[in-house]
């Protein structure tokens, strides 16, 4: 027995062990099987557990508590709420009671499945038993499920439960929760629990102040975050990367290239850290954007010494950029030069920004680094937006074969049928869309919608009716996107009647319709003179509180529809 816990053992030997023990007559006592049971959960052969549990139940072997307790601590593992209950049950059944293991492995199974509220109510109502006694780790797995969940109230409140119970609380906790109001744009809540923290005697470090600063970088309180910085430089907390990175995000996230700037030169002046290639990720992703070109030259010189490689997200700005506008990229350019000698994009005027784009992922290729879907799907965008649909079409055939480049995925299509839908290749798009579902791909309400759009577009209606007909074959449920885009196919070609129809079918399947459905018909009705259907829906949507779109709206205020303007008033 003790060999099989203590030495290298195999499952094999285990098992082996377990055969001696049921041959053996008359059978041993409990404990030695829960010592098998144990060492097989031990290493992670959770499953194995069970098959020996059910051997030993055939044989009429008791469990005791430990025994379910290991079995517990297995469904927690295997994310099995359900037998986990079932465990529960039986230890009630046998009188055998519950103690602090149980309602560990308990509340850690159902927070592992996501059920963080029934954990929160199990654990209150198991919490109250005598032989169970409530330890922070407990609340520690709680708090973080709650958080995950965005029920931060009921962590922030399980948490003053704890103070009053005078239960130990240590940082983590306060992290996890200051984490999830920053999260939710509720940084000044944060800072409460940040000062009661102090309170408390719990010393800060890296990780609290850096939810502060993402939470305050979201709302573009920046002189909030410069406290806060500030504050944890005068601690002597050095600020890691992380926090760095969030800072120059925050400045990028509202415009404010010079404070990024800053912040990435100060991260130079410490020395401790060295901007990485998230940093300059970040800032390429910005300037590929906005298109800044001049405040990026004096940065450019500041960064030539350091050689940064550049990873695949850096690449996939820059292809990005490159498909949008070469007077965009300029910058970019330059400060990509600047730290990786390596990228060759052509300055030259007679290049286009689709060809330093193709060359670009070429480049990719040849550094050794996997292109990402993303990186694709950003060139066979730009193909298409540059109206190069044969280039788009044979790189997305190249990169199926090319054993460098991901698989196409869902991603892939969209684009590519997208493309074809926005550039009226309507046959194109049907043939790929026919494809996709060969190749075994799951029917898409995405590349429905997109496909549904296109033949509308094209006055393909019937074929759009059809297809939109066929959703529910498909397991596919139209949602508001899908309605209003046959909507507007239908009042295009003036069949005002079916689009009337529609409203009703959207109401009887769960959709409501919402400003967009109404608008489109009240337009196609003023158009064709007829107010009466017209009213009705402007009453439709008073009563649901729903605004009519700009375009109506105007025809209104317009005088052109006076019965309507008397309406609005009211």
């Amino acid at each position: 027995m003790k060999h099989c816990v203590h030495g290298k053992n195999t499952l094999s030997d285990a098992r082996s062990v377990f055969s001696e023990l049921i041959r053996m007559e008359p059978l041993p006592p409990n404990f030695m099987f829960n010592y098998i049971l144990g060492f097989v959960s031990k290493n992670g052969w959770f499953a194995d557990v069970f098959l020996l549990y059910r051997k030993m139940s055939v044989l009429g072997i008791p469990p005791n508590l430990f025994t379910l307790n290991v079995l517990m601590h297995c469904c927690a593992c295997l994310k099995e709420t359900r037998s986990g209950w079932c465990l529960l049950g039986q230890m009630i059944k046998r009188g055998l009671g519950i103690n602090d293991a149980t309602v560990h492995f308990l509340v850690k199974c159902l927070c592992s499945c996501g059920e963080s509220v029934v954990a929160l109510q199990a654990f209150d109502k198991m919490s109250q038993q005598e032989d169970v006694k409530v330890t922070d780790l407990r609340y520690g797995i709680l708090m973080l499920a709650l958080c995950r969940a965005g029920k931060v109230d009921l962590a922030i409140e399980l948490l003053r439960r704890m103070v009053d119970k005078d239960c130990y609380s240590d940082l983590q906790m306060y992290n996890v929760i200051m984490y999830r109001l920053c999260c939710d744009g509720r940084a000044g809540e944060a800072v409460i629990f940040f000062e009661k923290m102090l309170e408390r005697g719990i010393s800060p470090h890296a990780v609290p102040y850096c939810s502060l600063i993402v939470g305050f970088c979201k709302l573009g309180k920046f002189g909030e975050v410069v406290r806060y910085f500030d504050q944890m430089v005068k601690l002597g907390i050095s600020p890691d990367e992380y926090n760095y990175n969030s800072l120059i995000q925050g400045f990028c996230q509202f415009n404010l290239l010079e404070g990024a700037i800053k912040a990435l030169i100060y991260m130079k002046q410490t020395g401790v850290i060295s901007p990485g290639v998230v940093a300059f990720g970040i800032l390429v992703d910005h300037l590929c954007k906005q298109g800044k070109e001049g405040e990026t030259r004096e940065l450019t010189n500041q960064l030539i010494e350091y050689g940064t490689e550049c990873g695949v997200a850096t690449y996939n700005s820059l292809i990005y950029g490159l498909c949008l506008s070469d007077s965009c990229l300029d910058g970019a350019k330059d400060l990509f030069k600047s730290t990786e000698d390596r990228c060759t994009i052509d300055k030259g005027s007679t290049i286009s920004p689709i060809d330093n784009a193709t060359a670009l992922f070429s480049q990719i290729l040849g550094e050794d680094l996997k292109p990402t879907n993303a990186t694709c799907r950003a060139l066979i965008g730009g193909l298409f937006d540059a109206k190069k649909i044969k280039a788009a079409t044979r790189f997305f055939n190249e990169i199926q074969l090319s054993s460098p480049s991901p698989s196409p995925d869902l991603g892939f299509y969209k684009v590519m049928i997208n493309g074809f839908c926005e550039n009226g290749l309507i046959e194109e798009a049907l043939k790929l869309y026919s494809n996709f579902e060969r190749d075994g791909f799951e029917p898409s309400i995405e590349l429905s919608s997109i496909l549904v759009n296109g033949l509308c577009s094209a006055g393909r209606l019937e074929e759009a009716t059809k297809m939109f007909d066929e959703m529910p074959d498909k397991s596919l449920v139209p949602d508001l996107v899908v309605y209003n885009l046959k909507i507007n196919g239908l009042c295009k070609k003036g069949k005002l009647g079916e689009a009337n129809d529609l409203l009703l079918e959207m109401e009887e399947k769960g959709s409501s319709p919402d400003s967009v459905s109404f608008s489109t018909i009240i337009l196609s009705s003023l158009e064709r003179n007829d107010t009466d259907n017209a009213i009705r829906l402007l009453e439709d949507m008073r009563s649901r509180n729903l605004k009519p779109n700009g375009t109506v709206a105007s025809l209104i205020k317009d005088g052109k529809f006076k019965s309507a303007l008397e309406l609005t008033k009211k």
